[in-house]
């Protein structure tokens, strides 16, 4: 045991990296009323060894990607830079908007590589009134209003904005819900939750007024805007296995075994589509 214990403590374990061919990784969405946004990336093998420059490769900044609708109206879509994500690169429409009940085509063709995707935006859900439950003199629960349909499910991706965080839109705590079918259609409260101004593409949150606070609370002097926007199925399921995968990767202890889920063919990521409904606005109080 002895001899055991030593030779772990002084060896050097090596482990060699297999041969691992990159995949374009599709980071994509298109929503109601708004241009279609995607950042592009070569993934890398779990063993890279990151910095500047390695990280720098992996962005594609060069490839040709076009938008098709469903009635064969289509679009090359044009690079521009936004500093506010990471990567800084994103690619965008300059005519075409999502359409409630529209579908949407992505090709990409990059170094004789080529990867489409295909999605829908469903109907716009109907919301009700944001509500702020108070359950101190300082904080209170926040409560959405959505109606349910009458026959099918209605899938759920729900996004947030807080002044007292200083925050851009990025998805709630909880971001994925499924909504059960209601005859007659109802209006149900959804609990809305928090959580840290990041993204699928960064790595790091940024510090804000909420750091100590359970995500379940906001302060009842915050103004908060919340969009809600109705995906579809196939949406609902890469979206839930990204954010588990993102929650089990904050556990040490947890393994994802499930994988993620991806719509993207001769690729990897997700092409979203999100028939979003206006924003809804909590105004706080001192």
């Amino acid at each position: 045991m002895i001899a055991v214990l030593t030779l772990a403590c002084t060896s050097e374990i090596e482990l060699d990296q297999p041969y691992y061919e990159p995949k374009i990784v599709v980071d994509g969405y298109i929503e109601t009323g708004q241009f279609a946004h995607v950042y592009l990336t070569w993934s890398s093998p779990f063993l890279t060894q990151y910095d500047s420059a390695s990280i720098r490769a992996t962005f594609i900044n060069n490839a040709t990607l076009t938008l098709t609708t469903a009635t064969g109206d289509s679009e090359v879509m044009t690079l521009f830079r936004n500093n506010a994500f990471f990567p800084p690169f994103v690619y965008r429409t300059t005519r075409l908007k999502g359409e409630e009940g529209g579908t949407y085509t992505l090709t990409v063709n990059y170094k004789g590589k080529q990867v489409t995707a295909t999605t829908t935006l469903p109907a716009v859900p109907t919301l009700g009134d944001l509500i702020m439950e108070p359950v101190s003199d300082t904080t209170g629960y926040l409560l959405a209003e959505v109606q349910a349909a009458a026959t099918q499910p209605t899938y759920l991706f729900i996004q947030t904005k807080s002044q007292l965080a200083n925050d851009n839109y990025h998805p709630s705590r909880i971001p994925v819900m499924l909504l059960e079918p209601s005859d007659p259609p109802l209006m149900k409260r959804l609990s809305v939750f928090r959580s840290p101004a990041t993204n699928l593409r960064l790595l790091d949150t940024l510090s804000t007024f909420y750091d100590e606070w359970p995500f379940q609370l906001f302060a009842l002097e915050d103004t908060v805007m919340v969009k809600i926007g109705a995906i579809d199925e196939t949406s609902f399921d890469i979206l839930k296995s990204l954010f588990v995968d993102q929650a089990i990767r904050n556990n040490p202890f947890a393994f994802n075994t499930a994988g993620i889920v991806t719509n993207i063919q001769g690729g990897i990521g997700r092409w979203t589509g999100i028939a979003t409904a206006p924003a809804r606005l909590y105004i706080g109080h001192p």
